[in-house]
């Protein structure tokens, strides 16, 4: 038997993102009734606290300093200005409010937030070999730290604000009363019990899509993007979804900087010459140049530890005063070190699909096309507009708290207000219904195919550099072929339990998201920024434009739209 909850505002994810939406909504307006629905634990749950935990903020730079300097470095000019300038004039304030909403910031003995500069990499090598750092390069951020296991203390706070929480439920489908949001479907993982939330306003914070392939991301399963898609939600830059990090097969985790000394199996360093002056992160050029040496026969590639430059920095980064006091992140930092690097046997690197794909659209009050839906965190970065031509979010560090946290504080006093002067919705039958038949279709099937067989051949189209990153029209449309083949075997799909009914959706979430990303790419004739297209490689005369992806009477429909750069205060 279904369950019903009502809420003025409900929040679909229960890590930073929602908790940051839903503890301003609360204090937008105390009245509402705010409640978070959350797959496995709240304040446990998404990737915000299995990462360094360091915090982009602006310092002593200004909004303007920032966002000319990312327009013209990273974004390309690929922006929405305003969402860009947003943000950055929200940096600092991030930090001085998730102080206080965990108390786990890392401060000096006066109580001074530290901070550290993110400082420019090698570009080249002097005639005596040694390196030479692009010291020119001012970046207008800095990087604070929290320890990790700050989101378990921001869910106690939300807590005694007197948010609602409930934990152990899966959103499946969202419900919609005459084209505005009226709540969602969910189902209890553990028994299958179907659990109908209604609401004025929702707030998808439940992450984006990362294909499984790197374990610190594989949280991400993409049912969220598929749900806003089933109900005609807007969804654009899809193709930005693919960051790669450098990895090791034996651990799967990343190795920063092994662009600096990435050699082929011929001794030659083949990394160095393909990192730019402005490196704020792991550049695409490196992961192609990979790609090439491969197909040339020159792998694999080895990654020279020794000869990282970010090396020493990174080693004492750890050990700095801006990373210490922080005893959750040294137990779990120590372990995960350990168990990774401990046993190697060979230093060959490969890119390992990170994914981070999060394009459903929203304006600068994080508002989807649908009235009523909100988004914040990883499943709108690239829909937010603000990134351009990059992946998820900018690829600097410490931007993926920073914009969990900035998207949160937006969504929640945008939905509050929509919430207070929205009507009651209807929660219509015949879509609970209709909703209730697709989820439980594999538990009454009499298929053979388990979800994880199909995720392990979904990941075989994904996880390859020429399907994914350097890009070329035959392959992508040979990519998208074979996603459509393996649409096709969903209804051989069949589940025991609620867990592998849970599987089923994320696969079908999988496979949409996949058909979303090869559409898009195909549509983008150019090579800008992260996106490298072998066969198209200047970017595009027409100037930037956006590649819109949307649902067409259930099929995935792409189109273009150009950037309003009249409309922005910065020009190319």
């Amino acid at each position: 038997m279904s369950q019903y909850t009502t809420a003025d505002v409900l929040i679909v994810g229960g890590s930073i993102a929602g908790l940051a939406a839903a503890i301003t909504a609360k204090e937008h307006d105390p009245s509402l009734n705010v409640t978070v629905v959350e797959k496995y634990t709240s304040g446990y749950a998404g990737k915000a606290n299995r990462g360094a935990g360091v915090i982009l903020v602006l310092g002593e730079s200004t909004p303007e300093e920032f966002a000319q300097f990312y327009l013209r470095h990273i974004g390309m000019y690929l922006n929405n200005q305003r969402a860009l300038l947003q943000y950055a004039s929200m940096l600092n304030s991030n930090v001085e409010i998730l102080d206080k909403w965990s108390g786990r910031i890392v401060k000096d003995e006066n109580g001074k937030v530290r901070t550290s500069k993110w400082t420019s990499g090698p570009v080249a090598r002097n005639e005596d070999g040694t390196l030479r750092f692009a010291e020119t390069v001012e970046y207008p951020w800095e990087l604070a730290t929290v320890d990790l296991d700050y989101v378990l203390k921001i869910y106690g706070y939300a807590r005694r604000k007197g948010v609602k929480f409930i934990n152990r439920v899966g959103m499946v489908d969202l419900l919609t009363d005459d084209g505005r949001i009226a709540g969602i479907v969910g189902y209890d993982i553990d028994d299958g019990t179907q659990r109908v939330l209604t609401a004025k306003s929702v707030v998808l914070a439940c992450g984006n899509q990362d294909w499984r392939v790197s374990p610190m991301w594989s949280p991400a399963r993409g049912e969220g993007i598929s749900a806003a898609f089933r109900i005609g939600a807007r969804f654009v830059n899809c193709e930005f979804g693919s960051f790669y990090n450098w990895i090791s097969l034996e651990n799967f985790e990343s190795e920063m900087g092994a662009e600096y000394a990435l050699y082929n199996d011929k001794g030659e360093n083949i990394g160095l010459r393909t990192v730019k002056d402005v490196h704020s992160d792991i550049n695409a050029e490196s992961l192609a140049e990979w790609y090439k040496q491969t197909v040339a026969g020159n792998g694999p590639m080895h990654h020279r530890v020794r000869e990282n430059p970010l090396l020493p920095s990174l080693e004492s980064m750890m050990d700095a005063e801006v990373m210490r006091a922080r005893p959750f992140a040294t137990r779990f930092w120590n372990t995960l070190m350990f168990n990774a690097f401990s046993q190697k046997t060979n230093d060959e690197v490969v890119p390992g699909l990170v994914g981070e794909f999060g394009g459903l659209w929203v304006d600068e009050d994080m508002a989807t096309t649908v009235p009523g839906l909100f988004a914040a965190g990883d499943i709108c970065v690239q829909g937010s507009r603000a990134w351009g031509a990059v992946a998820q979010p900018g690829r600097h560090r410490g931007s993926g708290i920073a914009f969990g946290t900035y998207s949160g504080r937006v969504a929640g006093p945008s939905a509050a207000t929509y919430a207070a002067g929205a009507q009651v919705p209807i929660a219509h039958d015949e879509q609970i219904t209709a909703i209730d038949a697709r989820f439980n279709a594999p538990l009454n099937s009499d298929g053979s195919l388990k979800p994880l067989e199909l995720v392990a051949e979904i990941q075989k189209v994904m996880q390859p550099v020429g399907n994914s990153l350097y890009r070329h029209e035959q392959r992508l449309r040979s990519a998208l072929a074979r996603i459509e083949d393996l649409k096709a075997l969903l209804p051989q799909l069949w589940a025991t339990d609620p867990h592998h009914a849970f599987g089923a959706n994320e696969v079908a979430a999988m496979l949409l998201c996949s058909e979303m990303f090869f559409k898009a790419s195909l549509e983008r004739r150019e090579s800008l920024g992260w996106f490298l297209r072998e066969d198209c490689p200047e970017p595009s005369p027409d100037g930037p434009h956006w590649v819109i992806v949307e649902n067409e009477e259930g099929q995935v429909s792409v189109s273009k739209q150009r950037v309003p750069l009249e409309d922005y205060p910065y020009q190319p």
